[in-house]
């Protein structure tokens, strides 16, 4: 039975989960926006390098939040937040549009003409996200993602929204506990996977294929798709 053309709400159930690096764009974004952002300024590439043996101390420890605070706090430290954020949606709107994955956002497009719950779930910056969307000329969809603040006269990462922090903050920031699909490159988001009963790989690793298999089994449908 086809859904009644009456109705654009949500079917029950189905929201649709999707990552943003490596899966709506070709590109780790805020990694990209960081070294080219260092890049033209010396200093702060000095400022890193300073401080990346304390952040590869804190990554080392497990914790990826704290290691990207240190590395985050060098690059801003004394920077205006407002000038940051230009910085940022300059990127977002003049040079992240070259690594969209445009067959990914068609099967966004898809699953939202189709009713579907669309929200997309990222260790970037939801600013970013946005501004990507905008810049498509597209309305943005719900987004959880890593979230920054001021400290020490710099910013740092209050969330660094990857793997079980995905989980936690759909519940906490847009009251989702279930999902039926996910579309991710990456096995980091394995604690997405095992709720889902779809899974769309984009462009994955041999690596994160075979242990993708070996989660989805026999429960859940997985397909693959080229990352361009």
């Amino acid at each position: 039975m086809t859904r009644d053309a009456r109705s654009l709400e949500p079917i029950a159930d189905e929201v649709v989960v999707f990552d943003f690096d490596g899966t709506l764009v070709k590109r780790d974004s805020f990694l990209d926006f960081s070294v080219r952002y260092c890049l033209r300024r010396p200093a702060r590439v000095l400022a890193v390098l300073a401080l990346l043996p304390v952040a590869a101390l804190f990554f080392l420890s497990g914790s990826q939040r704290r290691a990207a605070s240190v590395l985050l706090w060098a690059m801003t430290l004394g920077v205006p937040t407002r000038r940051f954020a230009l910085e940022l949606r300059q990127y977002s709107r003049e040079v992240l549009p070259r690594y969209a994955c445009e067959l990914i956002f068609s099967e966004l497009a898809r699953h939202a003409a189709e009713g579907r719950h669309v929200v997309i779930a990222t260790g970037s910056l939801p600013f970013l996200v946005r501004n990507l969307f905008r810049a498509r000329q597209l309305p943005p969809p719900p987004i959880v993602g890593s979230r920054l603040r001021r400290k020490w006269g710099a910013l740092v990462a209050v969330t660094h929204c990857t793997g079980r922090v995905k989980v936690r903050e759909l519940e906490r920031r847009l009251g989702i506990l279930h999902w039926s699909t996910v579309f991710t490159n990456s096995f980091a988001d394995r604690a997405l996977l095992t709720r889902a009963r779809d899974i769309t790989l984009v462009g994955p690793s041999g690596r994160t294929l075979l242990r993708t298999q070996q989660l989805a089994g026999t429960t859940a449908a997985l397909r693959v798709l080229p990352a361009s």
